[in-house]
């Protein structure tokens, strides 16, 4: 199995296709916390807040939540600029080895996940696997809200080009 065909089985499932594994997910990432003077002063220990693995094919797992970076500045003319934007990494493993990273943004005080475009030129052109992928995260992991509105708030639009 290929990258391509990983990543079709995984935007073309169902959430019920995926058994949930909340915290801890064993997943870790640390950091060291530098003083002034460049010492290290503690550790830094973050994690995924959850895993997922395709029921269908055990191979076929994801993480999803660790933040890549807190504060994700968007453009002025963008419907969610005024708001806190943040990125978290989505990661996607077969055979548990990480295959794919995904940067997804979460907008508007976390009440929506969208797709990291390439370029925010609009319209702004998502790759339709790409979008598949995050409407999946936002059903398995994200807040009670519509995908699609969020999505077109943003001005993304989906493009029927190869992904990744």
């Amino acid at each position: 199995m290929n990258l391509r065909q990983v990543l079709q089985r995984i935007s073309e499932s169902a959430p019920s296709d995926w058994q949930l594994i909340f915290r801890p997910t064993f997943r870790h990432r640390f950091n060291e916390i530098l003083t002034a003077e460049g010492e290290v002063a503690a550790l830094d220990q973050d994690e995924h807040a959850v895993m997922f693995t395709l029921r269908s094919d055990i191979e076929i797992s994801m993480a999803y939540g660790m933040v890549e970076q807190g504060a994700v500045p968007l453009a002025s003319d963008n419907p969610f600029a005024s708001e806190n934007a943040r990125s978290v990494f989505l990661d996607i493993f077969y055979q548990g080895r990480t295959v794919h990273r995904e940067i997804i943004l979460k907008v508007d005080r976390n009440r929506c996940l969208l797709p990291s475009p390439t370029s925010w030129e609009k319209p702004v052109m998502v790759p339709l696997g790409q979008a598949n992928l995050v409407r999946l995260i936002h059903s398995l992991a994200g807040p009670p809200t519509d995908f699609e509105s969020y999505f077109e708030q943003a001005g993304m639009r989906h493009a029927d080009v190869p992904w990744p």
